[in-house]
């Protein structure tokens, strides 16, 4: 009696059912899809909670992570080149959250010389808040990594699997209008 037709690995076995699990490479594709939706949950949960310990301001996770952003920048940036950092493409959005993160004075907003842009820089304000952040952010999170071994390198392994796995779903995205559903 031939047992290879049905011999099925234990997590093909427990995913059977799913619709997004036909393969062991559709079952793995699918969990990591799952982890990163709870690590963006968590994540999102985490920064604004940390945000608000920070500094008395009371932010989303959009302008938290904008700010930080800004924040970033050697030099003042606009809209669209910040859109483009964070692979955004609801530029509207993103203005929204830096006039209204310039109108709370954490940005501010300038008009480039000899042009019609609007560029963006973090102010002594939104500095403070950030540095704040990152006590916050040092006591709280990163002191909870430190017993992984080798964890700074585990990070930027993920760091770059995710980085290529965005290209990925980007490419997939850019295709998706050009295929018929599969029937």
């Amino acid at each position: 009696m031939d047992n290879s037709k049905s011999m099925k690995s234990p997590n093909e076995e427990l995913h059977e059912h799913w619709e997004l699990g036909h393969s062991t490479n559709d079952i793995s594709i699918t969990e990591f899809e799952w982890s990163i939706l709870r690590f963006m949950t968590a994540f999102e949960r985490c920064i604004v909670q940390m945000s608000n310990m920070s500094g008395g301001h009371v932010l989303n996770v959009q302008e938290i992570i904008l700010l930080h952003v800004v924040s970033m920048q050697k030099m003042p940036q606009t809209s669209s080149s910040l859109s483009r950092q964070l692979n955004r493409d609801d530029v509207a959005n993103v203005q929204y959250t830096l006039r209204k993160l310039a109108s709370i004075n954490l940005i501010e907003k300038n008009k480039a010389k000899g042009g019609k842009l609007f560029t963006f820089d973090i102010t002594a304000a939104g500095s403070q808040l950030v540095k704040e952040y990152s006590k916050v952010r040092e006591l709280l999170l990163t002191e909870k990594t430190k017993f992984i071994d080798n964890v700074d390198q585990k990070l930027d392994d993920s760091r770059r699997v995710i980085s290529f796995l965005t290209g990925v779903y980007d490419e997939v995205a850019r295709e998706v209008p050009i295929y018929t559903s599969p029937k």
